[in-house]
């Protein structure tokens, strides 16, 4: 392997996973570090999370990349807040961890797009965030608790970065915080404008 490709396999900033360093028994099995950059011998010159700098020799040293997993943007939506565009990584874990339990997936309009929410979020008593409208404006459901829009073509196998112009879309759908209260005609929603800047925080 010559030096041109070792730089294309292992860019700076390339997090790596020793498996072991010929002759270095400071530098332990599973040890993660970071790639600063490749000298013209082709050596990997590393960040190691023990402060070692040590560098990586491809030929004698045992070692993984570790893949880091593609980030998606998705408008996210809270309770009480204005929407805004998001990236977050595009795995199970992350999107889990933004809507704060297992997600479901909703697709009420005709747009490629998906909600993504907590699926026990109205069990859980998760604050209730925004109504899904039909066309006509009769409420079709309320979705409690955070939850994210993203880019769900039908002939893709896993969700997408949100074009802008639906991005923008669907900001502006969801731009108003929104209250709930019962009447004698059932649950009804109004918008209101969050307080202050740091009322969204």
């Amino acid at each position: 392997m010559n030096v041109n490709e070792i730089r294309e396999l292992y860019p700076a900033g390339t997090q790596i996973i020793l498996e072991e360093m010929s002759g270095e028994s400071q530098m332990p099995y599973g040890l993660k570090g970071t790639v600063d950059f490749v000298d013209d011998i082709g050596q990997i010159h590393m960040n190691w999370e023990n402060g070692s700098s040590l560098a990586l020799n491809v030929e004698e040293d045992s070692f993984e990349k570790v893949e880091v997993p593609e980030k998606i943007s998705v408008v996210l939506v809270e309770p009480g807040k204005y929407p805004r565009l998001v990236e977050i990584e595009d795995s199970l874990e992350a999107m889990q961890s933004l809507v704060e339990g297992n997600i479901e997936e909703y697709m009420p309009y005709e747009d490629e797009v998906a909600i993504i929410c907590n699926e026990e979020g109205k069990m859980n008593g998760m604050p209730l965030n925004r109504a899904i409208y039909s066309d006509d404006k009769e409420m079709l459901d309320i979705i409690a608790g955070k939850f994210f829009i993203c880019y769900a073509p039908f002939e893709s196998e896993k969700f997408l970065s949100m074009p802008k112009e639906l991005a923008r879309k669907y900001e502006e759908k969801f731009k108003y915080p929104e209250r709930f209260y019962k009447t004698s005609n059932g649950i009804e929603a109004k918008p209101y404008k969050p307080i202050s800047k740091d009322m969204e925080r």
